[in-house]
């Protein structure tokens, strides 16, 4: 199975707009190495951490998969905000609160033992593109200092869908000196891993 990697130049530019990255050029940026692809191949995460994630309440990277189901079905499944707590791990709430046009406020709770954690997110939606964009609404109930990303939809030879996310977060310090240098690593694997959590759920889903 060859899978086509044209990233795109709309990935290029949301890591250079969200965290100000210095890129040396498309190629170096976007190009996956032979071990990621084959781990994508594969049906396997390829998660690349931003170098300055995990200092100062600041997390950030991207994760890749690639999933056995058509861009419009996984397209779908991201729209469909009553869902995602059953597809991605501690995510106990996520309300639509309004809607106008493409965008929809939406009200997010993460739960953990260690710490709960609710935000609200403005995310646009581009059906065309299939694109997803977020980021934390101002004025708004917040656990986070900042939080923003988009996910990127690609087709992909015999049905299949290369799933793009990214995203970068910051926690307020005090939030991360309770929940310790272990804990905030898991929660940024976890983080990155979200893809991967959406093919495991369409796979279960199919199955039925």
């Amino acid at each position: 199975m060859k899978i086509h990697y044209l990233i795109g130049s709309m990935i290029l530019t949301a890591f250079v707009v969200l965290f100000g990255l210095a890129v040396a050029s498309p190629a170096s940026a976007l190009e996956f190495s032979t071990e990621e692809k084959a781990r994508l191949r594969e049906g396997e995460m390829v998660i690349r951490l931003l170098p300055t994630s995990g200092k100062k309440g600041f997390y950030g990277g991207s994760g890749y998969v690639v999933i056995d189901s058509p861009v419009d079905e996984v397209w779908k499944t991201l729209l469909n905000w009553s869902i995602y707590p059953d597809i991605f791990p501690h995510t106990k709430e996520c309300t639509p609160l309004s809607r106008k046009g493409q965008r929809t406020l939406v009200k997010m709770v993460i739960g953990h033992p260690v710490a709960r954690v609710q935000f609200h997110l403005n995310i646009v939606t581009n059906e065309k593109e299939k694109t997803l964009q977020f980021d934390l609404v101002p004025n708004y109930p917040s656990d986070l200092e900042m939080l923003q990303g988009f996910w990127r939809l690609f087709p992909q030879p015999g049905g299949r869908t290369l799933a793009a996310y990214v995203v970068s977060s910051r926690a307020p310090m005090g939030l991360v000196i309770l929940v310790g240098p272990e804990l905030a690593r898991s929660a940024i694997e976890m983080l990155l891993s979200i893809p991967g959590d959406v093919r495991k759920y369409m796979q279960a889903h199919e199955s039925h």
